[in-house]
């Protein structure tokens, strides 16, 4: 099918280029200059003319290279003789090694080896750290032992203490270049104490020589060449490869021929052209100097090898450009073709087409019905234009644009119309409340409706006060604005200005919707990725108005939130007593008892925020007593967060009507469900009994007589729904009065014992079985603190 049509299109090309051949060539011609000669130009360019200029750039570049890695190695000699000078001022080698006995202060001795394990592991250079000590008996220490001296060993370590210098670098361990065991050792010593006129000690840290080998070898980037290092007095010679080659021994008679006048030069040694640079280091009054070798070809043979591969793939390039040019020349002839072959809808109309009369106009007829469908996609995206600027400031409020930029955001906004530049952000938050308990014409579930009003309001009247703010509405009664004010104006001007208009539109919806509202203002901000923190500060500053205040605008720059959060005073007692109403059953008791806490928790000018908190402890506790009475809060709720639902609730009074539906008529319905309701009823009874007569010679039997049941049923009723048994339960209220009469009281332990029942002796039994101290000594405990 393809084929068939291809060759339609190409028999329709004949007959509207007439000269086909002639085309076909200026066109080939064509396109072979453009894609071959600057590819060819380009090869030959880089290839000749700058082979000789990337040589030279190399070479330049490889005596940087060469300079930067001295350096380097430069600063971990100087990072080394720093810290070693240090250990001389430390206070482990002060005076008082002088009269230091290794018998008798062995702690002494143990912390100088521990020392010496810190020095000894301070740079990875050094391979052994040990100390000579010349009073009061020569010795020499180091992390693993320490050994005195006789006369001869001493001579070495004298000579160190006659150098007139502090710190200083030696090329022996024993006065000579070579070890007793013959191996090479650079040393480095410093005298201590550090400072001081006359030192009777050194440290003397020896270099690992494989790692300075090392460390010298990173002169030599290359794995041909050879790097050395050696002193001015040419008593010692440090290679990159260990041992001292032929070539090692060369450079050093080249370097020594030129007196060093030459920081660079070639150096030709067995047929092999070297590029050899060389410097010092000074190092505490002498100098060393180093020399690094690298074959000349090993330097430039990258620029050959890129050279031949550029020439390689330039002609390459030719050959395939003349492959595309003439396949890119056959395609010229059908343009118009495969655009109407993407327009064919079957071979019949492709063939009507085939007579090129009427293709152009299909072109056109097409152009116009997209040119159609275009304006009505507009047309379509300007009516949703509003409700996509709603969604999207929703999601940046609400912090979903985060990974945004600041200017994306900047550039969103101004595509919606909105200008963003040299203007602070403000984020104000209106929350309705009292819907729950309204009367009229609103009920609980009219949220979307009442939110839409408000929002209407909102709008209406920020364009009668010309104020630029974008609108949000959190469809929770609760509005969102974000104001936009330029930067130039005073901010006490415009603070002013903003907490009239607000208090303007709190009165407005007043007065329209017979609503009460809550404002919070936010801190002004210059960046728009702070908006969401605006949002929620002002979310969270609605919980930190007082009760008591009349203003229902809340000021994020006035809020002081540490006396918003001051200490509140907990009802504990009439937690209890709803507890227990709860727990009897008295459904409305108990409701008047919410209100009367809820009041409680409103003295002194709480905040809502306070108030919420105590809500949630009550909630807690009610929680609490459910399981302690045999039921399980998730299956009764099914599964619902009480928590979460609570947290919802805005304000007092909706707290209140929550508490009394969803919480303690389901808790007391569930309770009255289940046949032993009165069992529950007569142990909560005997709980009120113990309380007031644990003094007395209260048990288990009497208070079955008490109130008409068994022994046995008691003591079951009481640990399956108090959780522990009877004789538990009135020891543990016995304790708890017996602890608060030791703590608050100064009676006698014996005045305590029978105030709670007991006697002495057994109290004391009792008391430290279960609190683990006697009472007396409990006493003492509370009293130290």
């Amino acid at each position: 099918m393809y084929q068939k049509t291809k060759l339609r299109w190409l028999t329709a090309g004949k007959k509207i280029y007439g000269r086909k051949h002639s085309f076909y060539r200026r066109s080939l011609m064509m396109i072979l200059l453009i894609a071959c000669i600057p590819g060819l130009i380009t090869g030959a360019g880089i290839y000749w003319l700058t082979t000789g200029k990337i040589e030279g750039e190399l070479q330049r570049l490889h005596q940087n290279q060469i300079k930067q890695r001295a350096e380097n190695i430069d600063d971990q000699l100087s990072f080394l003789e720093m810290t070693f000078s240090h250990w001389s001022f430390d206070p482990k080698f002060d005076q008082k090694l002088k009269d230091i006995n290794f018998t008798d202060k062995y702690d002494r001795v143990q912390e100088l080896y521990r020392t010496m394990v810190v020095i000894e592991g301070s740079h990875p250079l050094i391979e052994k750290a040990e100390f000579f000590l010349n009073q009061p008996r020569p010795f020499v220490m180091d992390k693993e032992k320490y050994v005195y001296l006789n006369p001869d060993q001493i001579k070495k370590y004298a000579n160190y203490l006659k150098q007139p210098k502090t710190i200083f670098w030696t090329d022996a361990s024993a006065g000579s270049p070579e070890d007793s065991d013959g191996k090479f050792n650079l040393n480095l010593v410093t005298k201590f104490p550090g400072g001081s006129p006359e030192p009777f000690g050194v440290l003397v840290a020896s270099l690992d020589e494989s790692k300075l080998s090392k460390l010298l070898r990173t002169l030599t980037p290359y794995d041909e060449g050879s790097s050395i290092l050696m002193a001015d007095t040419g008593s010692w010679l440090i290679t990159g490869g260990g041992k001292p080659s032929e070539l090692d021994y060369a450079l050093k008679q080249e370097y020594e021929k030129r007196e060093g006048q030459e920081s660079s030069f070639l150096f030709t040694h067995d047929k092999i052209t070297y590029s050899v640079s060389s410097g010092s280091f000074p190092r505490l009054g002498s100098t060393w100097t180093y020399l690094s070798a690298a074959p000349v070809t090993a330097i430039t043979s990258p620029v050959l090898f890129i050279s031949k591969i550029i020439l390689v793939i330039s002609l390459a390039g030719l050959l395939l450009a003349l492959t595309l040019s003439w396949l890119g020349t056959y395609r010229l002839y059908t343009p118009v073709g495969r655009l109407i072959g993407l327009l064919a809808d079957d071979e019949e109309g492709l063939s009507a087409r085939s007579d090129h009369k009427d293709e152009f106009e299909l072109i056109t007829n097409h152009w116009k019905s997209l040119m159609s469908e275009s304006e009505s996609l507009r047309n379509t995206l300007s009516q949703q234009m509003p409700l996509v600027r709603e969604g999207y400031m929703l999601q940046l409020v609400q912090g979903y644009l985060f990974s945004y930029s600041e200017r994306d955001i900047r550039d969103r906004l101004q595509h919606f119309g909105r200008n963003t530049e040299n203007r602070l952000f403000i984020a104000a938050l209106l929350q309705v409340r009292g819907l729950s308990g309204h009367e009229g014409r609103f009920s609980s579930d009219d949220e979307g409706l009442v939110a839409f009003a408000v929002a209407n309001i909102v709008e209406e009247l920020k364009e009668s006060w010309g104020i630029e703010a974008e609108i949000v509405n959190f469809h929770d009664l609760t509005i969102g604005m974000l104001l936009f004010q330029p930067q130039d104006r005073s901010p006490k001007q415009v603070r002013a200005g903003l907490l009239e208009f607000l208090q303007e539109l709190v009165s407005a919806v007043d007065r329209t919707l017979k609503l009460q509202m809550i404002v919070s203002v936010s801190e002004p901000t210059p960046h728009m990725k702070q908006i969401p923190y605006l949002f929620d500060e002002a979310r969270q500053a609605l919980s930190y108005r007082e009760l008591s205040e009349e203003n229902p605008i809340i000021d994020l720059e006035q809020l002081n939130k540490a006396d918003s959060q001051r200490q509140f005073t907990y009802p504990f007692a009439l937690e209890k007593e709803i507890i227990h109403s709860i727990r009897l059953g008295s459904e409305e008791e108990a409701a008047e008892l919410i209100e009367q806490f809820l009041r409680e928790l409103s003295k002194a000018g709480s905040t809502e925020l306070v108030i919420r908190q105590g809500m949630l402890q009550l909630l807690g506790s009610i929680l609490n007593a459910m399981v302690q009475s045999g039921l399980n809060p998730v299956q009764l709720f099914e599964g619902a967060n009480l928590f979460d639902h609570l947290s919802m609730q805005q304000g007092p009074e909706e707290m209140l009507t929550w508490f009394k539906h969803k919480v303690i008529g389901t808790f007391v319905q569930e309770l009255i469900s289940k046949q032993d309701f009165h069992l529950k009823q007569m142990v909560e009874q005997v709980m009120l009994y113990l309380n007031e007569r644990f003094m007395t010679d209260v048990s288990l039997d009497s208070c079955a007589d008490h109130f008409g049941t068994s022994p046995y049923t008691l003591s079951r009723a009481f640990k399956q729904i108090a959780g522990l048994n009877f004789i538990d339960y009135l020891t543990n209220i016995r304790l708890a009065k017996a602890k608060q009469l030791l703590r608050e009281s100064e009676l006698k332990i014996t005045e305590i014992a029978e105030r709670v029942g007991y006697q002495q002796s057994y109290f004391n039994r009792i008391f430290k079985k279960y609190e683990g101290v006697t009472p007396s000594q409990f006493r003492e405990r509370i009293r130290e603190r």
